[in-house]
């Protein structure tokens, strides 16, 4: 939540000034905790014609911080799986102060979208090259901790915070790596991608038995604003 919301405006808007964007039409991420994301299995296992209403009738406990009434939803269906779908959301107060701020910057805000969403993109490439045996773990260190999502032919079935400590994130992530593969993918092989370098990663390499593969974020300060960029909407 943008607290300050004149001085982040103002800042912005100096960002755009300096940079001649001031007229631009601005595609933007929300920062990462704003938004949420589930994989839903829908009761009929198609996702139906009118999803987000279905699924604010339906209410389910999605363990968010906000309900579904006071949310903005997105829901998107999941390729060979039409019993599933991707939603995602984000508190509606949250997202009306960034389009404050965005007003408040000048330029025109066309699309304000999600953190995972545009990560998500940011892999499509790789995601879309790994066998359907084969799972992708992705690490994102942050300030504190190591963000970890587990994909499954191109789904995000798992996220957990690990450490960022390198000798209390290898024995993390490999409780999470077992207990994934115990219940979803016993026989699965395993790719693992950094979102950005790791302090120490020989060490992480050699007890996982495998090679991490950094991703080629192309000159861009993150996995988010990476994706972001390749959609067309951005461009």
């Amino acid at each position: 939540m943008p607290y300050l919301r004149d001085a982040v405006g103002d800042f912005l808007g100096d960002l755009l000034l300096e940079h001649g964007g001031i007229d631009a039409q601005l595609v933007v991420s929300l920062p990462r905790s704003a938004s949420h994301w589930r994989v839903v299995d829908w009761p009929d296992n198609q996702q139906p014609g009118d999803s987000v209403e279905d699924l604010r009738e339906l209410n389910p406990d999605l363990g968010w911080p906000f309900s579904l009434e006071a949310a903005y939803l997105n829901v998107q269906p999941l390729p060979g799986r039409p019993s599933s779908s991707l939603v995602v959301a984000a508190e509606r107060s949250v997202v009306e102060a960034w389009v404050e701020v965005f007003a408040i910057a000048g330029g025109t805000l066309q699309h304000l979208l999600p953190h995972q969403v545009c990560q998500m993109w940011g892999i499509q490439e790789q995601l879309a090259a790994t066998p359907a045996h084969t799972l992708v773990a992705l690490l994102q260190p942050l300030d504190q901790r190591t963000n970890l999502i587990i994909w499954r032919q191109g789904v995000p079935e798992f996220e957990r915070m690990l450490p960022s400590d390198m000798a209390e994130l290898i024995p993390a992530l490999q409780r999470c790596l077992e207990f994934y593969r115990s219940q979803l993918a016993p026989q699965a092989s395993l790719r693992l991608l950094l979102a950005e370098p790791l302090p120490d990663l020989e060490s992480l390499e050699q007890a996982l038995g495998l090679e991490a593969e950094l991703i080629d974020r192309d000159g861009f300060g993150s996995l988010a604003l990476q994706g972001l960029s390749t959609l067309e909407l951005a461009q």
